[in-house]
């Protein structure tokens, strides 16, 4: 492998990665409309798992091993988009790791969601 493709796809990667980091909270909230914040503002302090009684949100609930493991599968999918389609532009390579965020995290989201009948 070249040396610039290299660090490229890691700076892409990283990129991609800080911005699922940022918004990891947000997208929750998105999927189950759970009470989740941005990870600048008040985080998950008003999510639903927080209220005796109510539903609790699928990716809060299971436990902090799950949450990172949900979170590692995105990055991990982000880090084969920067790194795998290697004859792709780097600007095509970026756009696909940042798009596999919501479109992976959204699968994560929906399956999660429908084995814990969280919607029912």
């Amino acid at each position: 492998m070249n040396r610039r493709y290299v660090l490229t796809s890691a700076a892409i990667a990283l990129f991609a990665w800080a911005v699922s980091t940022a918004l990891f909270l947000d997208l929750c909230n998105l999927i189950y409309q759970c009470g989740c914040d941005h990870l600048w503002g008040d985080q998950a302090l008003h999510c639903n798992i927080h209220t005796p009684g109510a539903r609790h949100c699928p990716w809060c609930s299971v436990g902090e091993a799950g949450y990172y493991a949900i979170y590692g599968v995105v990055l991990a999918a982000q880090g084969a988009g920067a790194f795998l389609p290697r004859m792709w532009h780097w600007g095509g390579r970026l756009a696909l790791s940042l798009v596999l965020f919501p479109v992976v995290g959204g699968i994560e989201g929906l399956i999660l969601g429908l084995f814990t009948g969280y919607w029912n």
